[in-house]
Parts: C-alpha cells; structure tokens; sequence
C-alpha cells in the first residue's frame, strides 16, 4: 500500500540541521516559548532569549517535527515543496514556516509528556503483568492498526520514532511522515520520508509472529528504534 506522498516531491532536499540559536530566537518571536515549557515567561526572558540568536553554546537543533509536518502541509495543499538545497535561516519566510510547526508538532507539552510516558515503560513486560503493555505491544496493537488505517484512506501520517528510554532526554526521540507499507505473515515493513534522510525513503519494520516481537528500522541515525506514536 503506498499513497501518492513522493519525498522527492513533498520533502524538503535540505538535512534536518539547523542552528540552536536562531530556533530558540525565531521561537521567541513567534511567543511559543510559555506553550513549549509550560510557564509564563516574562517578556524580558523572551527577549533574552532572542538576543542569543548567534550564540555559539545552543549548538545545533533538529527541526524533524516542523520538517514532517510542512512536507504534510504541502502534499494536502498538493503543492511540491521548495527547491531549495540548505537549511533555511532566520528572516527566510520556510524557516519560520518550519519553527512554527515544529512548534505545532509538540502540542504544547503534550508530546513531550508523552514520550516521557514511554521512556518510563519497559520495552516488554514479563509474563505475570499480562494487563501491562510494553511499548512494542503498545505500538503492534494500537499504533500500528490507527497508521494502517490512515495509510489505506492514501494518508500519510506523521509518526513519532521513541528511541531513548529511562531519564534519557526526551530530544533524542524524532519524527517522520509513514507513506506506505507491506505486509507478509510475520513482518510489517513502514515506508517512511525521514527528515534526516532528505530524497530518499527509509524503511520501519514491526515484526509481529507469536514468538516473537521486535522493530527495526534503518530511519534514524544510529540509534535503536523502541516503538512508535501516531
């Protein structure tokens, strides 16, 4: 099943890298800062926060969750993506574009708690907490059925990828846009367009036999995959 989202297309041809310090200036801007962390800020915070534009010590930020979610924007508007090969940069219309919904992605705290959820649950459960689901049952049963269906109404789907567990930060997670899928008896293999992989596509894999549960994926950057959040 594939449905008509092409990454060479509707994804961007730039890799996910962007400078730290202008996403936290242009979040500034944007007064996203109090909705992503919670608090009120003052605006001498905010303010603050924008004059650190070209400080070096904010090293560099993805922008997965922005990235994933305009290359969405364009497919549904059924508009290509912009040509062009770099990063955009502050006072570029696409950067804030990209800030914007990156900022959309994390609704409020709401993905970051969630996540957080995760990383505090076990990849698998033993056998005498049958009524507790590990992640890659959470992500089997549950997630994989809403995707699945999504991808059969020709809709591709903004994922989550959780990767870290336990009191590692929750940054280290990444999102992706699924467009497609196989499936055979024992194996469901996710086509995805990866931010960090720009004109090409990646492949999840939820191994799903009786015996034996697992997921793989050659979408990330050498880190593990333990599941996924539609």
């Amino acid at each position: 099943m594939d449905t008509e989202f092409d990454p060479n297309v509707h994804g961007f041809r730039f890799s996910n890298r962007f400078s730290g310090g202008n996403v936290v200036a242009e979040l500034a801007r944007q007064d996203r800062l109090s909705e992503l962390t919670g608090l009120q800020l003052p605006r001498a915070v905010r303010d603050l926060a924008g004059l650190a534009e070209n400080a070096s010590f904010w090293g560099t930020f993805g922008l997965c969750g922005g990235m994933s979610w305009a290359a969405l924007d364009h497919f549904r508007r059924g508009v290509p993506a912009p040509v062009v090969e770099s990063p955009p940069g502050p006072g570029d219309e696409l950067f804030s574009e990209l800030v914007a919904r990156q900022a959309d992605s994390m609704r409020g705290r709401g993905l970051m708690e969630r996540c957080l959820q995760l990383q505090i649950t076990p990849d698998q459960t033993p056998w005498w907490l049958f009524w507790v689901k590990g992640v890659i049952r959470q992500t089997i049963e549950d997630q994989w059925p809403r995707l699945r269906q999504a991808l059969d109404n020709g809709q591709p789907t903004a994922l989550t990828l959780i990767r870290v567990s336990g009191l590692d930060s929750p940054a280290r997670h990444h999102q992706a846009v699924a467009i497609g899928y196989d499936l055979d008896p024992e194996r469901i293999s996710i086509r995805l367009y990866d931010p960090n992989h720009p004109r090409s596509v990646r492949t999840l894999r939820l191994v799903t036999g009786r015996r034996q549960q697992s997921i793989e994926a050659d979408s990330s950057t050498g880190r593990g995959l333990r599941g996924f959040v539609v």
